[in-house]
């Protein structure tokens, strides 16, 4: 009971930020690493356990600042994380879901990120419309990349990341930062401040893994003609 008590009273909202905030780290360390071992793509199930527990541990520590759009993204990015794990654990028989019913839900996703933003209309007077806008574009692109991602999975039947994702993540991840610098939040700086690194460097590997599946280009004349 000591400990407990004593945990009790260490955990603060600032602190479940910061471990969540660990745990989003660690999940790209764990795609980096995997990522340039394969040369692939493919989305790693330890990847999709961490980011669950970074969104609700992250996603409580922006629910508690109140910043409705931050939230919005968790929520909808949790859900996403969600599927995918379902996608690797299912058999590749019964992995993809039908395309209207997915349509419906990337639909939903959208509509949820447009309601979090009218609820912070009230807040704009003080916030001011640059940082506003720089914020709902920057969750938009940021959890857009994962309804796109979670879009092609249930196309290709199997969990990974096409290569717009990771264009999205770096300008959604630029957006984010630039609006948490603004907050003066050490928590979401931390959070967002490694992703460009590691987006571009996914972006290089994704180009040249695409470079060398392309076929290579064939000489339409036969080689005695072409001597000629």
């Amino acid at each position: 009971m000591d400990f407990l008590g004593a945990f009790a009273g260490w955990i603060t909202f600032e602190r479940i930020g910061w471990i969540g905030n660990g745990c989003f780290f660690a999940r790209w360390v764990v795609q980096w690493l995997d990522a340039e071992r394969s040369g692939s793509g493919r989305a790693p199930k330890l990847f999709w356990i961490l980011s669950l527990l970074g969104t609700m541990l992250v996603g409580t520590y922006a629910a508690r600042r109140g910043e409705a759009i931050l939230v919005a993204g968790f929520v909808t990015n949790g859900a996403i994380y969600l599927r995918n794990l379902q996608i690797l654990l299912r058999s590749s028989a019964s992995r993809a879901l039908p395309m209207r019913p997915a349509s419906a839900i990337a639909v939903l996703a959208g509509v949820l990120l447009v309601a979090a933003a009218i609820t912070e209309e009230a807040r704009v007077v003080s916030a001011g419309w640059l940082w506003m806008t720089c914020a709902i574009v920057g969750q938009g692109l940021w959890s857009g990349r994962f309804v796109l991602q979670w879009w092609c999975s249930e196309r290709a039947g199997e969990s990974h990341f096409p290569i717009a994702f990771w264009g999205l993540s770096l300008a959604g991840n630029l957006l984010l930062l630039a609006y948490a610098i603004h907050l003066s939040d050490p928590v979401l700086i931390v959070g967002l401040a490694p992703g460009p690194l590691m987006q571009i460097r996914n972006l290089m590997l994704a180009r040249t893994a695409r470079d060398q599946a392309a076929p290579e280009p064939t000489d339409p004349l036969p080689s005695s003609l072409a001597l000629r």
